[in-house]
C-alpha cells in the first residue's frame, strides 16, 4: 500500500477487518507505518476520541466499529506498539505505557482512566500488554529505596565487555535478572513502571500514559532528580492462524 495522504481516512483497509493477529502484524510491518507514526497516531486517537462510551468494553468496540474500516483501524491499533513506532523514546507520548484507546475518551471527553477501572471487558479497551500489567495486579507497596535497589541490579549488564556497567534508563526497555525480587513475577510493562526506566523515566514520562498500577492517572515521584553518571550504553512463523473471537461477532 502506499500512503498518498497523511489522513487516516484514506487508508484501505477493509480487508485487514477480521485476519488473524499475526497477519494484520505482519501487514503493518511490510507497508512500514511506522514511518507514518507523527500523524497516524495522533489521528487515530481523535477518532478514538468520537466514540460513544457503552457499559461494558466489547459493546463500546462492537457499537463503534460498524464497518470493515473502522474493525480493521481498531485492530491495528492493538499490534505490538514498536511496529508503530520505530524509536518509542522519540513519540513517547503514544508509546507502549499509553492507552490510545482510552486516552481518546481521555483528551476529547474528559474521561480519566481510573474511570475505566471497573468496566466489564476491559481487555478489549486496552491494548493485551498494558492490559496484562494492570489488571488483577497486586498492589505493590515497595519503597523508594528499595526500588531504586531493584532498578540498579536489572540495569547491570550482566554478560560481554561491559558486564558491571550499567545501562541507561533512559533507553533500557527493560530489567533484568531480578527474579528474585519483589518484581518478580510482575510483568515487564510493571516494572518498567515502578523503576522508571525506559518510556517511564521522567526525561520521558507523560500524563498520557500509565505510570503507577494502583493509580492509573498519577505521575508518581521521580526516584532520582539526577541521573548524571549512568553509563550509556525472524524466523517467518509457521503456526496455523485460527480464527479469532472479535468484539463484533
Amino acid at each position: 500500500m502506499y500512503i498518498r495522504q497523511q489522513d487516516i481516512k484514506t487508508l484501505e483497509l477493509d480487508h485487514l477487518a477480521n485476519q488473524a493477529t499475526e497477519s494484520i502484524e505482519t501487514w503493518v510491518k511490510d507497508n512500514n507505518l511506522c514511518n507514518h507514526a507523527s500523524w497516524l497516531l495522533p489521528q487515530l486517537v481523535n477518532w478514538f476520541g468520537s466514540w460513544q462510551l457503552y457499559n461494558d468494553g466489547k459493546t463500546t468496540v462492537a457499537k463503534n466499529c460498524t464497518n470493515n474500516w473502522a474493525r480493521a483501524i481498531y485492530r491495528i491499533s492493538r499490534v505490538k506498539r514498536s511496529l508503530l513506532i520505530r524509536t518509542q523514546t522519540k513519540l513517547p507520548q503514544y508509546g507502549q505505557l499509553t492507552p490510545l484507546l482510552m486516552l481518546g475518551f481521555k483528551r476529547y471527553q474528559g474521561y480519566s482512566y481510573e474511570q475505566f477501572r471497573e468496566i466489564e471487558g476491559l481487555e478489549w479497551l486496552l491494548e493485551p500488554d498494558l492490559y496484562e500489567s494492570l489488571v488483577n495486579i497486586e498492589p505493590i507497596d515497595l519503597s523508594q529505596n528499595r526500588l531504586l535497589a531493584i532498578r540498579t541490579q536489572g540495569l547491570i549488564t550482566k554478560s560481554g565487555s561491559k558486564t558491571g556497567e550499567l545501562k541507561n534508563p533512559e533507553s533500557t526497555w527493560s530489567l533484568t535478572g531480578i527474579k528474585d525480587t519483589e518484581l518478580g513475577n510482575y510483568p515487564k510493562l510493571v516494572q518498567t513502571m515502578v523503576c522508571q526506566i525506559w518510556l517511564a523515566h521522567p526525561k520521558h514520562r507523560n500524563s498520557d500514559m500509565i505510570l503507577d498500577p494502583n493509580n492509573w492517572d498519577a505521575m508518581p515521584k521521580p526516584l532520582i532528580d539526577d541521573t548524571s553518571g549512568i553509563v550509556s550504553v525472524s524466523k517467518e512463523s509457521t503456526k496455523v492462524l485460527t480464527r479469532e473471537i472479535l468484539p463484533w461477532d
